[in-house]
């Protein structure tokens, strides 16, 4: 019996060694929210609470809608760049994501970027652009269809994705857009070229090298590029 114990304990060892390992890499997980940034609060119309982070304090807003399964942090190093840019940029996380309360209820995450514009208009920011990746691109051509923003960008957006449809309401859309996807990203071009074609006027549409997704474009080779086509939108 000593002897199978004996045997036992170098099993026993490296089963510790590795629970505590996954333990140390679940608690450094999350990214601290830079010191430069002011946290905010507010409410959707269902009553969810959202939580994010606003990122300077210029008259012109940028709110920064994050992908699946990302969270707002993915947002973070470009909103810094915004608002060294002079612009006052809001991440936050979507319902049931990150700081951020309720369940993760993706058909109804459009509801929180309206609270998020509401938010900004409360704050005294007249003129806001909508800035998605992926499923927080649909969600804010939705919104922008039924709200009045200055201009949405739209990063790698499906025209259709968990219940949110932009291809129904994109006609709606009259604002400036900004369409972008990297060409081996088969799905996200293809969405992109159906939006494309059925938004109306002004729109504009940029395909780079690569296949990142989402907010994977403004940290791979063409970051530069995509951060710069981005900016110049905004700008104008």
């Amino acid at each position: 019996m000593r002897a199978r114990t004996k045997a036992l304990l170098p099993l026993i060892a490296i089963a510790a060694a590795v629970f505590l390992s996954c333990g140390d890499d679940e608690e450094a997980t999350p990214t601290p929210a830079p010191l430069t940034s002011e946290k905010v609060s507010f409410h959707t119309e269902d009553g969810i609470t959202i939580r994010g982070h606003l990122f300077g304090d210029g008259d012109v807003a940028v709110i920064l809608c994050h992908m699946r399964p990302s969270d707002q942090t993915s947002w973070y190093p470009f909103a810094e760049e915004l608002a060294d840019a002079g612009y006052a940029a809001l991440t936050f996380d979507f319902r049931g994501y990150g700081e951020s309360d309720g369940e993760q209820e993706l058909s109804l995450v459009d509801l929180d970027v309206e609270a998020a514009l509401r938010a900004m208009r409360e704050r005294g920011h007249d003129t806001v652009y909508l800035v998605g990746a992926s499923m927080g691109g649909t969600a804010s051509l939705m919104v922008a269809a039924r709200e009045e923003v200055a201009g949405v960008v739209a990063i790698s957006a499906p025209a259709q994705f968990e219940g949110l449809n932009a291809e129904e309401v994109i006609a709606e859309v009259g604002e400036p857009k900004l369409f972008i996807a990297a060409e081996g990203d088969a799905s996200a071009t293809t969405s992109l070229e159906t939006l494309f074609e059925l938004a109306p006027e002004p729109k504009e549409q940029r395909v780079f090298g690569g296949s990142a997704h989402g907010t994977a474009l403004l940290e791979e080779e063409h970051a530069a590029e995509v951060k710069a086509a981005i900016t110049s939108f905004l700008s104008r």
